[in-house]
């Protein structure tokens, strides 16, 4: 898994007069039609999970910039992240092109600067202890998708051949509900993280209330359009989660930090191809009086 910071400059002023990570996503297909155009087409029609993730474009200090103009001569970065070789192989070569140098950004030419390029690896040692709480910043809008599906109890009695297919329904959690977060992370991990994650153990683990949510702070909700004028929204801000003393688990904790670790090359949530879901994160030890 790689992330590619791109540093670009215009000479022109570019709108962004819609989230910006549509933007930044429009530019990511281009540059990999550049190079393969079939398999720019299998990824973004694929049905499965996306295997690359993108910013908004950013500050060179990692602040967001949602909307407005890009004035000429302003230097901004984005980041585009390759979940697997095949893409990650693709995006490099595209990046190393001749035609690299000069992109085009919602309908400008940007000047490409400079690459920075990330790879990411598990974490090899973690150390956590009980009372250990994980302190997240969600930096763009970021919001689950909770699916209930399945036959009713009722249903359920009957004969399969008798039953009436049941179509999955969709709900929208604009909340930082840790089930649903680190569940979410844990489906994106088992895909291109390692592949004998205990995915089935860690889950059951989140449904028994594994990770709690602490506290937050200034948690806002954005509303985002995108380029078909179409509207999501998101939250943004501070939260803190913590383990239960109860449930606390050394291996699930140790795994929980990778999870986070990962989530800054993956996103997370809904829309996070389009640059929802930017995340950091630290460890914190426990409270005094927390720790045996």
């Amino acid at each position: 898994m790689t992330a590619y910071v791109l540093r670009l400059v215009s000479a022109q002023p570019v709108p962004l007069d819609f989230f910006s990570g549509f933007a930044v996503r429009g530019l990511f297909f281009r540059m990999l039609k550049s190079f393969d155009n079939v398999l720019a087409d299998e990824v973004h029609d694929a049905r499965t999970l996306s295997p690359y993730s993108v910013s908004p474009v950013e500050t060179l200090t990692g602040r967001g910039i949602f909307y407005g103009v890009l004035q000429p001569g302003f230097v901004f970065q984005m980041r585009m992240n390759a979940l697997n070789g095949v893409v990650g192989d693709a995006l490099m070569k595209s990046l190393l092109s001749v035609d690299a140098s000069r992109l085009e950004l919602n309908g400008v030419e940007v000047w490409m600067r400079e690459v920075a390029v990330k790879n990411w690896a598990p974490l090899e040692k973690v150390d956590v202890y009980e009372g250990v709480r994980f302190s997240v910043r969600f930096r763009s809008p970021t919001f689950f998708r909770s699916t209930q599906k399945g036959p009713t109890f009722l249903m359920k009695l009957l004969p399969r051949r008798l039953r009436k297919p049941v179509r999955p329904v969709y709900r929208y959690m604009i909340l930082p509900d840790p089930y649903l977060f680190f569940r979410t992370l844990a489906r994106l991990y088992r895909q291109f993280g390692e592949p004998s994650f205990p995915y089935k153990s860690y889950s059951e683990w989140l449904l028994e209330g594994g990770v709690a949510l602490e506290t937050y702070g200034r948690l806002r909700v954005s509303k985002v359009y995108d380029d078909r004028g179409r509207w999501s929204r998101g939250f943004m801000g501070h939260v803190v989660f913590t383990i239960p003393r109860d449930l606390f688990d050394r291996r699930m904790a140790s795994i929980t930090v990778n999870l986070l670790e990962f989530a800054k090359f993956s996103n997370v949530g809904g829309n996070r191809t389009a640059g929802f879901g930017v995340l950091d994160y630290r460890v914190y030890p426990p409270k005094d009086g927390d720790q045996e």
